[in-house]
């Protein structure tokens, strides 16, 4: 269990400019995204309560919903050290496996940082990529026991991006995670961010997987979402804002959109943020505020920090939330 001051700091470090306008705007970063039942699990998780973060994960039925939850433990500054505990004293436990190894992934890119890899010292990268390999050990630990937890496998595509394992062991752990579950989000998210160019790949063949992966999923599923992404990463690499209005570009993104969230057989989900803040960042990149308002009102004041970033260039982190607040303006007008 963490004393009331190792919980105090936890909380501490998340605050800064991005928690004030968490706090005083009318939008969030927050990763808990207004969910009540996120903001119980993270309380748990930053109090090392491992009996309540078992019950809950555990009876967590939507495979998407499962991946939001198990990444809201992830986050807990601190959680490291009790789930080391845990995993020590219950190594026959599966889901403490899984959860540890998922936690172990977001204490690593806290090391790193999201920069690009010459802004990240020797020092840091050496953590990083210890870290990374240990969760990598848990989370195959976790698929030698059950190769149909998926959420096990999007961690593990993870890991092999960070570790840089190569295109051929991506592929054979996402083929696991696509075994597991076709429509599993958080795998097929982390295969496109493997397939970049800025990762080692490409970003045609990035681009060929978003579509195909969001034509071959079923009707409703938030792997669509795939599509706008691709997009937002070529345009953001440098195409320019002449791509991302091109026709053909367009009518990928409104076939993913009409095939996806826009599908009288969508179910929100928890955490589906994402879905619809790709969807509005594409369609207000390619100058379609109307496609895009949709998709804000279904999002309302969950901002997925990561869809905006690039937006903020060198500003801190906490105004994403202004450019999120003013392309929504400019999608109601």
């Amino acid at each position: 269990m963490l004393s009331a001051l190792d919980r105090a700091l936890a909380r501490l470090q998340d605050e800064g400019l991005r928690g004030l306008a968490n706090r005083y705007l009318s939008v969030s970063t927050d990763i808990c995204e207004g969910d009540p039942a996120a903001l119980t699990l993270r309380e748990a998780a930053l109090r090392g309560d491992w009996p309540a973060v078992r019950a809950f994960l555990a009876g967590v039925a939507d495979s998407n919903a499962r991946y939001f939850y198990l990444r809201v433990v992830a986050r807990a500054k601190g959680a490291e050290r009790w789930l080391d505990q845990v995993v020590r004293a219950n190594p026959a436990d599966t889901l403490a496996l899984l959860v540890y190894g998922h936690r172990l992934i977001a204490w690593a890119w806290e090391a790193r940082g999201s920069g690009a890899a010459f802004t990240v010292s020797d020092m840091y990268a050496r953590v990083f990529r210890t870290r990374l390999g240990e969760a990598e050990a848990y989370l195959g630990e976790v698929v030698s026991r059950n190769p149909g937890d998926a959420d096990a496998w999007a961690g593990l595509i993870t890991c092999n991006r960070g570790l840089q394992r190569g295109l051929d062991e991506a592929w054979r752990r996402f083929n696991g995670s696509r075994a597991a579950d076709a429509n599993h989000w958080g795998a097929h998210a982390a295969m496109l961010q493997q397939l970049c160019g800025k990762w080692g790949g490409d970003d045609q063949m990035m681009h060929r997987f978003a579509v195909e992966s969001a034509a071959a999923a079923a009707e409703g599923s938030p792997v669509t979402c795939l599509v706008p992404e691709a997009h937002i990463e070529i345009w953001v690499g440098g195409a320019g804002q002449k791509y991302i209005r091109r026709p053909e570009v367009i009518e990928e993104i409104r076939k993913a959109a009409a095939w996806g969230p826009n599908s009288p057989a969508y179910r929100p989900f928890a955490g589906d943020a994402v879905v619809h803040n790709l969807f509005a960042r594409a369609f207000m990149n390619a100058k379609l505020p109307s496609e895009a308002a949709p998709h804000f009102a279904a999002a309302g004041s969950r901002v997925v920090e990561l869809v905006w970033a690039d937006a903020g260039y060198l500003w801190p982190a906490s105004l994403i939330h202004l450019s999120y607040l003013g392309e929504r303006a400019r999608a109601r007008r």
